[in-house]
């Protein structure tokens, strides 16, 4: 073979060596871009997954953990009228028997009825989460369940009422239980929320242990009693009416009551209520006179009030200055008092308001066994009954009229109390009115002087509006909007540019 032919046979064999290196490096370098860019999808695919699962693992978890913990969820409302107060959610958590709250309807349908009763559900769910598992709740039908009327005979129920139980106790609220109404002509309407109070009272009339009784003197009286029979049945006290005059005072009774008696009582009568109170010299024994505002005679009252340290004045209490007056010009209605004592108050706070109180009568403070615990201001005073039209108020104005005292007799063992009101409308209609404290007042009373361990419930009514039930105010909306629409979107925008630009410089 010729050299000529050998170099060319050499020249191709190179050439076919360089080709197939070639080859193999182009193919090389195929082969890693490929590898690149399936890393790259490979990684965004994981990354995808794992924001995906990561979101739906933190949805699942914070609805686990707002149905565990209540205090995870909030209340973006104006008016805050699905929260809980921390004396509800901690009469929850100190729950140590189970407890039933029975809606006689389903859910749907309950909230439907009326925009308000959302808060009522609300706030059982909030109880719920609080109880530590021992608070039950069940929708039902009651108009397809028949046996629920046949276990309740005694009451008469409602599509729109709960039944609280715990055991063989249980309490039956109904909407009015749960809301104040008033009238707009022939519409009614709700003014307030009292649904977190009625609940909660309800699980404390269930699941206590304590009932006291009081016995409530009819006798010769025309001013009705049902609201305040309602406020303490809603903590364990049952009225027991009797007639002093006809009846003797029961023997496991600790305190009366002598409900404004338009007339005097009998001497009999008022020798019961001593023997009473003197308890055979172990007193301990208490009785609340509650004035009637009109004019009476009343010799034998006056006489036992003198015992206890007090004279009846004649007249209604008034007040003049006008910060105290919550209906303007009026002078006997509606007047805020001021302590007189610290006696049953050491539970107040700086942000709590005195009692109301209207059409009330006075007494002064004659003994040393008496002293005065509410009282209107320096400018008030006394309206003698017998004054005309004309008269001036200067010449009555001497100033702290007590409008509610106290006598106190007994020794060293103990003492029985004599505890003057000069208004059934503090007692009864006032008792509802939320800004101010009558029903806490009178709680701090009954249970000192009952010896009782303080388990009302204080919770104030609150005034809401369809709108705070179904919305939120102006200025969360606003910021929630911004968050949702705005901050979130852009900080996802921002991550996407950053991404993209690292991606482009490797």
């Amino acid at each position: 073979m010729s050299d000529k032919n050998v170099k060319s046979t050499d020249e191709k064999e190179n050439n076919n060596t360089a080709g197939k290196a070639e080859s193999a490096k182009v193919g090389t370098v195929k082969k890693k871009t490929m590898s690149r860019k399936s890393k790259r999808r490979i990684i965004s695919l994981v990354s995808i997954c794992l924001v995906i699962t990561a979101a739906v693992l933190l949805n699942i978890i914070s609805g686990v953990l707002t149905d565990r913990f209540a205090l995870l969820t909030a209340d973006i409302t104006s008016s805050g009228s699905f929260n809980i107060s921390e004396a509800s959610a901690k009469i929850a958590q100190s729950l140590k028997k189970k407890v039933s709250i029975t809606f006689l309807t389903d859910r749907t349908s309950y909230e439907a009825y009326d925009t308000y009763c959302k808060q009522v559900t609300s706030i059982v769910d909030q109880m719920k989460k609080n109880s530590n598992g021992l608070l039950t709740v069940e929708y039902t039908d009651l108009l397809k369940n028949p046996n629920i009327e046949n276990e309740y005979q005694d009451e008469t129920l409602s599509v729109t009422d709960i039944i609280v139980k715990c055991g063989d106790k249980y309490n039956h609220l109904t909407v009015q239980d749960m809301f104040n109404f008033d009238l707009y002509g022939e519409y009614q309407y709700i003014t307030s929320s009292k649904a977190e109070s009625a609940l909660a009272s309800a699980i404390v009339k269930v699941t206590s242990d304590a009932e006291t009784k009081i016995a409530i003197l009819t006798d010769k009286s025309e001013d009705s009693y049902s609201t305040l029979e309602t406020v303490l049945a809603s903590n364990n006290y049952i009225l027991t009416p009797i007639s002093i005059e006809s009846d003797n005072i029961p023997k496991d009774i600790d305190t009366v009551i002598a409900w404004a008696p338009t007339e005097d009582y009998s001497s009999k009568a008022i020798k019961k209520l001593e023997t009473f109170l003197n308890n055979d010299g172990k007193y301990d024994k208490n009785l609340i006179f509650v004035a009637y505002r009109y004019e009476i005679e009343c010799p034998e009252i006056t006489a036992l009030l003198k015992k206890y340290g007090m004279t009846l004045e004649d007249g209604l209490a008034f007040e003049t200055d006008s910060s105290r007056m919550m209906t303007q010009n009026d002078a006997y209605r509606n007047i805020a008092a001021t302590f007189d004592s610290e006696q049953y108050i050491s539970n107040y706070t700086d942000d709590d308001l005195p009692v109301l109180v209207s059409m009330a009568r006075s007494v002064s403070i004659s003994g040393d066994n008496a002293e005065s615990l509410v009282q209107y201001s320096s400018q008030s005073g006394v309206c003698p009954y017998s004054v005309d039209e004309n008269w001036n108020w200067q010449d009555y104005a001497t100033g702290y009229v007590p409008v509610v005292a106290q006598g106190v007799t007994g020794n060293d063992d103990g003492v029985s109390r004599l505890i003057f009101a000069g208004s059934t409308m503090m007692l009864n209609d006032q008792l509802t009115e939320d800004k101010f404290t009558n029903r806490k007042y009178l709680f701090n009373i009954l249970n000192e002087i009952n010896h009782r361990e303080d388990d009302t419930v204080y919770i104030d009514d609150k005034v809401i509006t369809e709108y705070d039930l179904s919305s939120v105010s102006s200025q969360t909306t606003t910021v929630t909007g911004v968050i949702i629409y705005a901050v979130i979107p852009l900080l996802i925008l921002g991550a996407g540019l950053c991404v993209f630009i690292l991606r482009r410089r490797k």
